[in-house]
Formats: C-alpha cells, sequence, structure tokens
C-alpha cells in the first residue's frame, strides 16, 4: 500500500501523498502503517525523519495544507530547472558507491525544493536575514506608533505594521524591511541614501517625507511623496523604476515573480488627492493631527502628543509643565509639533530610546 522500496529517494517519500497525511496527522491509518513499515528498514530511519522534517516545514506556511503539498510537489517538478539557475550541473566529485549517491542525490532534490518553494512561490519571504536584523518596531493593535531613529528619521508606524533595521543602521548603512504602512520624515544625509524595502519595491531617499502603503495582504503598494525626491525600484522588473515628484504617488501591483507583469503596466503614477476640507493629501490624513488648544498647559498637551503618536513623552521639570500655551497646530510628525511649540515658549527636548525627555 505504501508503494516504495528501501532504495527510495527521499523526493519520492515527500511526494507521496499517504506519506504528506502521514505527517500532517490526518490519518491514523497511514500513522500506523508508516510508523510499522519504517521499522522494517531502519537503516533508511534517519532519510525518513529528514522527509517528515521536510513537510514539516513547509506546512509552517499560512494558508491550506492542501495547497501546501500541492505547491510541494509542483516545487519538486520544477527543481531541475531550478538547479540549473544555481549551476549545480556543474561537475562534482561523487561518492563512488551507487547506494549513497543515490540518497545524496535524493537528499539534494528534496532541498532544491524547499529552496524552489521558499524562494519562488512564496514572494514575502524575501525578506532580510534575521542575522542581518539589529532592531525590530511593531507598532501591533496600537493606531500609531513613532519611532525615532539614531539619524533623526522619525518613522510613524500605522497599525498592524512593523519595520526591521539593517544591523549596520547605525554606521550609516541606513536601510530597512517595511511591513505594512509608514510614514517617514527622513533626515538629510547626501551621503548615506536612506532605503526602504518592501516585498515588491525599493525606495530609496536622501532626506524627504513621504508614505508607504504596503501590507502584505493588499494587491498594491502605494508610495506617496509630500516633500523632496524619491526613486522606487522595482523587484519583479530589475532596472524598472520611477522617480517621483512632491505631491505625487506610485501604485504597484503586488503580483508575484512569477506572474508576468510588463514593465510599463507595473506603476501608475498620479498626483495626490486632497480633502476637500482640509487641502491635505488623503493618503497622508491618518498622520495628521489637528491640535486646537486653548490656554493649555505644557503637561496637557504631552499626554495629546503621546496619545496621538504613540510614544513616551515626559517633562522632568514641574516649571516646564505649567507652561501655557494658546493655537492650532497640524503637523506631519510629534517632532515638528515640539518645534513649533518651542517658539512661542521655549523648552528643550531630547529623543533617546523611542521616549522623548522635556526640560527648562
Amino acid at each position: 500500500m505504501i508503494g516504495l522500496k528501501d532504495d527510495f529517494y527521499i523526493e519520492e517519500l515527500i511526494c507521496n501523498e499517504s506519506f504528506q497525511q502521514y505527517c500532517l496527522g490526518f490519518s491514523l491509518e497511514d500513522q500506523i502503517l508508516w510508523d510499522e513499515w519504517i521499522e522494517t528498514i531502519p537503516h533508511r530511519k534517519a532519510d525518513f525523519e529528514e522527509a517528515k522534517k521536510i513537510v514539516n516545514i513547509l506546512n509552517v506556511k499560512q494558508g491550506s495544507r492542501l495547497i501546501q503539498i500541492k505547491e510541494l510537489k509542483e516545487g519538486i517538478k520544477n527543481r531541475n530547472a531550478f538547479a540549473e539557475k544555481i549551476e549545480l550541473n556543474k561537475e562534482v566529485k561523487l561518492n563512488p558507491k551507487p547506494s549513497h549517491l543515490k540518497y545524496t542525490v535524493g537528499v539534494a532534490a528534496a532541498v532544491l525544493a524547499v529552496l524552489f518553494l521558499y524562494f519562488y512561490l512564496n514572494p514575502y519571504s524575501k525578506d532580510k536575514d534575521t542575522a542581518d536584523i539589529s532592531e525590530l518596531f511593531s507598532s501591533g493593535k496600537s493606531i500609531r506608533k513613532t519611532i525615532v531613529l539614531s539619524d533623526g528619521t522619525v518613522i510613524t508606524l500605522a497599525k498592524e505594521s512593523t519595520i526591521k533595521l539593517d544591523k549596520s543602521f547605525d554606521t550609516g548603512k541606513r536601510e530597512l524591511w517595511l511591513t505594512g504602512e509608514a510614514f517617514f520624515d527622513v533626515k538629510h544625509d547626501a551621503t548615506h541614501p536612506f532605503v526602504v524595502h518592501t516585498s515588491f519595491n525599493d525606495v530609496s531617499v536622501l532626506g524627504t517625507t513621504f508614505n508607504i502603503k504596503a501590507y502584505p495582504n493588499s494587491k498594491i503598494t502605494e508610495t506617496s511623496l509630500i516633500h523632496g525626491s524619491v526613486r522606487v525600484d522595482s523587484k519583479n522588473n530589475p532596472g524598472h523604476f520611477v522617480v517621483l515628484k512632491p505631491n505625487q504617488k506610485v501604485i504597484s501591483s503586488n503580483q508575484p515573480e512569477r506572474v508576468n507583469v510588463s514593465a510599463n503596466k507595473e506603476y501608475q503614477v498620479s498626483s495626490l488627492q486632497n480633502d476637500a476640507l482640509t487641502k491635505q493629501p488623503v493618503e497622508t490624513k491618518w498622520i495628521r493631527s489637528r491640535l486646537d488648544i486653548d490656554d493649555l498647559p505644557l503637561s496637557v498637551i504631552a499626554q495629546k502628543l503621546q496619545n496621538w503618536y504613540g510614544i513616551e513623552v515626559k517633562i522632568e521639570d514641574d516649571e516646564v509643565k505649567d507652561y501655557r500655551y494658546s493655537g492650532t497646530f497640524e503637523n506631519e510628525t510629534i517632532v515638528k509639533t515640539l518645534e513649533a511649540l518651542q517658539l512661542s515658549y521655549p523648552f528643550k527636548f531630547e529623543i533617546k530610546n523611542n521616549k522623548i525627555t522635556i526640560t527648562k
């Protein structure tokens, strides 16, 4: 019933539907059959366990298990083409023992299948290796969360969004990886470009303010430019890019590489849409805070800013807490709001470890 001899390849094993059901725990009958069978060939137990491990690794992916099994089969079917791409057809010195060679080829084919699925069928997996990540920030369920980076760049994350910083960020390699939506106010540095990586685009800037909306489950990615200049490079069509001007946005289709999208159809550039009432871009409405105050103490204002922007604000001097302000403030980031308040009644503020401290 199992249909395999004791000289099976690992790839044959992981393609066996009954074995897949056994690994995924769908069938008690299959579990008994496979357990009994492997006991009869103890010399192949290591290969058997390796095949189980591969099926279970692939099962970690989100989505239907039946779809995962189908993708697994498709990945193995295409492994020869993939092997050519990574030049595995070059001559190598092989173990002259036929049985060992057979098992080695089986393991290699299975590994190729995993690599094919991981890098080809799942475009969202093309993210920075965790070993190269120094810090990860997430907004979770919060409506907004503000992050101030070591270079002075201010990032406000929307709900359920994350950024991952390159481990060399503090030494000048200003790169990060975004999942979700974020508003960026990038500190200008002509010698160190600022690069935001998403699943389908790379956005490069020197110093500017812009918004990126790149949720994994969305069919599109939006990059909206407020000030400065940004360049959006395609990952699907290397060498193809667009440069945005202020008050422009680009919409790109989130199609994986296996779906052919021509370069000239990938990007749609248009002007930002202004709200009829505020005359401000609709694309950044989620980040804007209109702060109307009438003779309020700074302690109250600081609490309002903390609640809106999602960053801790602490006033260390009691005298400063009693500073009173009146007026209307509408800015993109909490830093600009504090700078505006400073103009009418001076105080100092310092940002360290994503905490704002206000002193006299």
